[in-house]
């Protein structure tokens, strides 16, 4: 025997194992694969990313972008419209202060700025001290900071005291007014922009380098909060959704699904749904120069000034978009906080205890019904878990991720059907053990159609009672649209062993068939173990059952009670 046949052999084997332990033995290990993989390994969520990013571009339903929302873009054009006189970004400082002057006088609800003001203006020596007055001056300005590592903190020498409007009032997050904690991040060098409305605007992408969530406010060592850049615009227009969502981060735990990169995005439809004004465009209406296009009134609105140039660098892969400008998911998600519009998710521990409850209930299904019941639906049960996240993606507030329970359930189906195969094949060959002479055949005639529950029911009862005889059935399964081929033939069935093992069993095999059975054959005995001679034993038994029944339809000779 070569090694691969001995490998098959080993293989084959397998399929003596009982139905019902295998069934649960496998649910166990699979509940303990998923439990391993939520808590611990984390495998499964590389595998469920491209799924998720699909289903959010193929969305029904997406919430339309707030009309309050306009982006001031510093995009190509007006990078080269300005260049004329400015040269390459950054521009001089009192450029962007006039933009600000001219739309504070327009009271907007608010300015959001996506620029980071960390070092001078070496373009112009009065920039700095022109925008820093404009800073001072301005009311609805909030401006951005870049979050260093955690672990820089302890070598930080930023504290509370320096940037006080960074952090979350203590009346909000309910800590104490001092703070010892300091934070590594890159502060404003103009002081009229540190004293101003201040706030994170960190994307923390996933492995794969996708960004697919935000962190809306960071809890500190000491206790405090520091905010991010929408959550600080929302400070002043909506305290309510403030105040949630601090405390949303002050009573999330390990268990959060977001963990350190955030809640969720609800995406808009597309990468670019807010309306946008060049900035070259707001800079001429504010010099009363040359305009391009209409400049639209920014009383009331909430506007947010960033960059869409890819020059300018400020992209990164989104499920919307691979290359998506960072203003746009800047105002994505400031119009998700604005508006309470999040994806709560369930904590980490019941993907995993979801993913259990599909095994056990396919387990109990397997065990009532047999491995064959499934084989329609292998693919379409985790279809339906799949079909379910979508649904609750489109029309809901929690998102239910079921990619665990669909991926590992489709591998548990597949690995039941595998072993019921390898059974089938134990069950339905002759031994290597079986003796050449004194066998005999034990001829059955169904009711109906042999199904493979049926079957399985009669492999089970050989195991408990007669394990070293086999059986010789037709393959009962359905061929669509023309059902079962030969289903005469396929009411036939026989078990095949040694004579005084197959004797002695025959009650016990009566009994597990019950009124199944309609006629049988008594033993008939075969001189030998070869081939033609078993299977000419096993179709002159059907003969001789299918004439008997013919004979007397009505009243079929040895129908067991």
């Amino acid at each position: 025997m070569t090694a691969l046949e001995r490998w098959q052999h080993r293989l084959k084997s397998l399929g003596r194992f009982p139905a019902r332990p295998v069934t649960w033995l496998g649910a166990a290990l699979f509940c303990i694969w998923a439990l391993i993989d939520v808590m611990v390994l984390h495998l499964s969520h590389g595998l469920a990313q491209p799924t998720y990013d699909g289903m959010v571009r193929m969305r029904l339903h997406a919430r339309p972008p707030d009309p309050r929302i306009v982006i001031v873009d510093i995009d190509e054009a007006s990078l080269a419209r300005m260049g004329r006189e400015f040269g390459q970004w950054p521009w001089p400082r009192d450029t962007l202060a006039t933009v600000l002057d001219y739309i504070e006088g327009q009271r907007p609800a608010a300015i959001a700025w996506d620029v980071i003001f960390s070092d001078a203006d070496r373009a112009s020596p009065g920039g700095d001290a022109a925008f820093d007055a404009a800073a001072r001056r301005s009311a609805h300005s909030h401006f951005s900071v870049v979050r260093l590592p955690p672990a820089g903190d302890e070598a930080s020498q930023v504290r509370r005291e320096l940037l006080p409007r960074l952090w979350v009032p203590p009346s909000v997050a309910g800590t104490p007014s001092a703070s010892t904690s300091t934070v590594a991040l890159i502060p404003p060098r103009l002081p009229g922009v540190a004293a101003a409305q201040l706030g994170f605007n960190n994307g923390y992408a996933d492995g794969d380098g996708t960004l697919r969530r935000y962190r809306y406010a960071e809890r500190l060592p000491d206790g405090s909060v520091i905010q991010s850049l929408p959550l600080s615009v929302v400070s002043t227009l909506n305290p309510a959704a403030y105040t949630g969502l601090v405390g949303d981060v002050l009573h999330a735990d390990a268990s959060d699904p977001a963990g350190p990169q955030g809640e969720l995005i609800d995406w808009r439809a597309s990468a670019d749904v807010y309306p946008r004004v060049p900035f070259a465009d707001v800079f001429g209406a504010a010099e009363q120069g040359e305009t391009l296009g209409p400049v639209p009134s920014f009383g009331g609105k909430i506007v947010v000034i960033g960059a869409t140039a890819p020059a300018l660098h400020d992209l990164h892969p989104t499920p919307l978009s691979p290359n998506q400008q960072g203003v746009e998911t800047l105002a994505t998600v400031l119009d998700d906080a604005l508006n309470d519009h999040h994806l709560l998710e369930l904590p980490r521990w019941s993907e995993a205890a979801l993913a259990c409850a599909f095994f056990l209930g396919i387990a109990l299904w397997v065990d009532a019904r047999g491995v064959t019941s499934l084989s329609h639906v292998t693919l379409v049960l985790p279809a339906l878990l799949l079909g379910l996240s979508y649904a609750s993606l489109n029309f809901g507030r929690m998102y239910l991720d079921l990619h665990l329970a669909a991926g590992l359930g489709l591998l548990f189906l597949a690995a039941l059907r595998i072993w019921n195969a390898l059974r089938r094949d134990y069950w339905y060959s002759m031994p290597d053990a079986m003796p050449a002479s004194g066998l005999a055949a034990w001829a059955i005639l169904g009711r109906e159609v042999w199904t493979n529950l049926q079957l399985d029911s009669l492999l089970n009862a050989l195991q408990r009672h007669a394990p070293d005889c086999r059986v010789v059935a037709n393959d009962p399964s359905a061929s669509w649209p023309t059902g079962v081929r030969w289903p005469d033939l396929a009411r036939a069935a026989t078990v095949v062993g040694p004579a005084a093992s197959l004797e002695a069993a025959l009650p016990q095999l009566r009994k597990a068939l019950g009124r199944r059975v309609v006629l049988e054959q008594e033993l008939l005995h075969m001189g030998g173990a070869a081939p033609g001679e078993l299977f000419s034993t096993v179709f002159q038994g059907w003969s001789d059952l299918f004439r008997r029944l013919g004979a007397k339809p009505g009243a079929p000779v040895g129908a067991m009670p």
